[in-house]
């Protein structure tokens, strides 16, 4: 333990509140902690043995992390990393393109108003509500649509006609 920390300890002994001692205390074993662990060694120092700059990991298309500002970029570090974040552009606007894609063929194939499914729900909501169907089929609630049936083995896979 240190003496600065030895110190501190002697002089809470006379004080009364508890909430004292844990603010004055906690600090001082953070800087105790932090000094504790300078001391070992490390395989990275931070400095290279001849006392230049510290060295840093070289910025490629696949290992760039955005740590490094671009001022301290080389042309071909800087080259990498345009081409990265082009590439990151290309995959975002791409992705945007698709579902945009998506969407609209989910909206003309099934929500529109002159989509084939709404042609074929409007068709069974009139003969549901036309009195001779139901006299021939039964009652309203009970009368189910499904399309119509194929070889295939999906069930919810039936053309609409």
């Amino acid at each position: 333990m240190s003496l600065l920390l030895r110190s501190r300890l002697g002089a809470l002994n006379g004080r009364r509140h508890p909430g004292d001692a844990r603010r004055t205390i906690l600090p001082l074993l953070q800087r105790c902690y932090r000094c504790e662990s300078r001391k070992y060694a490390t395989a990275n120092s931070g400095s290279s043995s001849d006392g230049s700059a510290p060295l840093r990991k070289q910025v490629t298309v696949l290992g760039d992390d955005g740590r490094v500002r671009w001022g301290d970029l080389t042309r071909k570090e800087k080259a990498a990393r345009t081409t990265q974040q082009s590439f990151n552009l290309f995959v975002v606007v791409a992705g945007a393109l698709l579902t945009g894609t998506v969407l609209t063929v989910l909206f003309w194939d099934v929500f529109a108003p002159d989509s084939k499914t709404a042609y074929f729900n409007r068709a069974v909501d009139r003969i549901k509500k036309d009195a001779r169907c139901v006299e021939l089929l039964g009652p309203a609630n009970k009368i189910k649509a499904y399309g119509e049936p194929t070889s295939s083995r999906w069930a919810r896979n039936r053309p609409l006609a």
